[in-house]
């Protein structure tokens, strides 16, 4: 008696139930996501605060309960990414026993060059609001349009045999950049939360190890960790790579000084001067001449003497200016890179451009320097300023920092630091610490939200409170006030500001990135507290 055999080596797959399989994740996920963002809507609810009033016990842990369910570790967000990236790997499984291995890996590649397109586009708004919240936001618009890409593919496969990966790639930039506005709008309601709360800002930077956890990478810990592990890609990838940089001085003068900075607002001005979202703002005092936007990578030295022939330098760092992930030649060192490896404590190309600056200057040994940024910038000047190598060629006596994240580096008490933060502004937040003063570092903090010229701007987006605009209003404040240490500062800095009989010489750099590194680059290794 004969019988028919199967002999079946392995398990029968069926590609049309991945792809539904797929989709239904990816459905999960977007209503997740939805669930995750009404909770923000609840927490900014002015009805909401106004029962705080009637019924404060009751308020309060309602409070807490949300914001558990907003910066948890189990946030319905974070869940809707992993049900996001889920679908992504579904669908690609579909892919690959549709068209193999080699086909699938050009259509996943096509699919992560969009994404990575994207990413220079969302990070303005990710590095302004870096909570579990919000990169678990990116992550789920990130997975919902990858796998869009992906079914895309499917869907030629199944029309015409075959992957058209030129067709495709156009389809995945019209997904991501989709992807942008759906972010932003997002955005504004996380951002609304947080700037209500500004003391959830550490937990949540806290808690960004566990979001890298559950997107597939590396488990590290401390936010500088965090910072090593993406900056570490760089050995493997383009992305966060270092660079050699080169500086050259300016050909022509632009906003040139009339006089030396009278306080502190005139040279936070000098540094919004070298910022590319400068657009011909007005000068404070009238001191700079009038000037259009700069061109990227620009460094000023203003170089004071005063009429008993002392001189001293004050030395302007704007903040980023471009956020792509992928350092090349040719462009600024200003950028994402920088930001990651000077909160990661490692060298950075903006740090070794500033001291190019100031030898080509010709800054001389006993000269004191203050060191001046906004943003990225006074994370710059603090990581100079720590560094021993710098403060034994330059005598760095002074910072300022406005809106920086600098509490994690280790400036000696040798050097006066000041310190400008917002209270709604979460980028000081990102260091994961919380500000303290001591008999060397002033730190002034001011809710700007108050201020009737930003409050309604603030209100609509609250990632405003960053603005340079902001700050110099701020340092205004600082100028004009009597307190001790503001005018303790001022006094030792004297040396800096305008006097009967000081003149100011102004020398301008722009610094670009090289590749490969010059052998002659300095590497500035900022000192990290502990």
């Amino acid at each position: 008696m004969s019988a028919d055999l199967t002999v079946d080596t392995g398990y029968a797959v069926d590609p049309d139930a991945l792809d539904a399989a797929a989709a239904r994740l990816a459905a999960l996920a977007a209503d997740l996501g939805v669930v995750g963002l009404d909770l923000v809507s609840i927490a900014t609810d002015p009805a909401f605060a106004a029962s705080a009033a009637i019924a404060p016990a009751s308020a309060a842990r309602v409070a807490t309960a949300i914001g558990d369910l907003l910066v948890g570790r189990r946030t319905p967000v974070a869940a809707a990414a992993t049900l996001a990236a889920l679908a992504v790997e579904v669908e690609t499984a579909a892919l690959r026993y549709r068209v193999g291995d080699e086909v699938a890996d050009a259509v996943v590649a096509v699919a992560r060059r969009a994404v990575a397109q994207a990413v220079v586009e969302w990070a303005p708004e990710i590095a302004g609001a870096t909570a579990v919240v919000v990169g678990a936001d990116v992550l789920r618009h990130v997975g919902t349009a990858e796998y869009r890409v992906l079914a895309g593919a499917v869907a030629q496969v199944l029309r015409t045999g075959t992957v058209d990966l030129a067709e495709l790639g156009a389809d995945a930039g019209e997904e991501f950049a989709g992807v942008d506005d759906a972010v932003a709008d997002d955005l504004r309601g996380v951002g609304r939360f947080l700037a209500a709360h500004p003391e959830v800002a550490q937990e949540v930077v806290a808690t960004t190890p566990y979001l890298l956890e559950a997107a597939g990478l590396p488990r590290v810990d401390g936010v500088a960790g965090v910072a090593g592990a993406l900056t570490a890609l760089g050995a493997v990838a383009p992305v966060f790579r270092e660079t050699g940089v080169a500086v050259r001085p300016a050909t022509t003068a632009r906003a040139t000084p009339s006089r030396p900075p009278r306080g502190i607002a005139e040279v936070l001005d000098g540094v919004a001067h070298q910022s590319t979202g400068y657009e011909g703002q007005a000068s404070v005092g009238g001191r700079l001449a009038p000037a259009g936007t700069p061109a990227p990578g620009g460094i000023r030295l203003e170089r004071i003497t005063q009429a008993d022939g002392g001189v001293a330098w004050v030395v302007e760092i704007p903040g980023t200016q471009t956020w792509t992930p992928v350092p090349a030649a040719g462009r600024t060192p200003m950028d994402l890179t920088t930001n990651l490896r000077a909160v990661a404590g490692e060298p950075t190309a903006t740090a070794d451009a500033v001291v190019q600056a100031m030898r080509q200057a010709g800054v001389g040994a006993g000269q004191p320097v203050m060191l001046a940024g906004h943003s990225q910038g006074g994370l710059t000047a603090a990581a100079l300023a720590a560094d021993p190598a710098v403060r034994a060629e330059f005598d760095v006596t002074h910072v300022v920092t406005a809106g920086s994240p600098i509490d994690g580096i280790d400036v000696p008490d040798s050097v006066e630091v000041l310190s400008l933060e917002h209270t709604g502004d979460l980028v000081p937040a990102l260091d994961g610490e919380t500000a303290a003063g001591s008999a060397h570092r002033t730190v002034v903090a001011r809710d700007v939200g108050d201020d009737p010229r930003f409050a309604a701007d603030i209100a609509q987006d609250p990632l405003k409170a960053h603005g340079w605009s902001a700050y110099i209003a701020t340092a205004q404040l600082v100028d004009g006030s009597g307190d001790p240490a503001l005018q303790g500062f001022r006094d030792s800095g004297s040396a800096f500001f305008d006097a009967p009989g000081a003149r100011v010489e102004t020398f301008d750099h722009y610094a670009e990135r090289v590749d490969p590194a010059p052998a002659v680059a300095s590497r500035v290794e900022p000192q990290r507290s502990t």
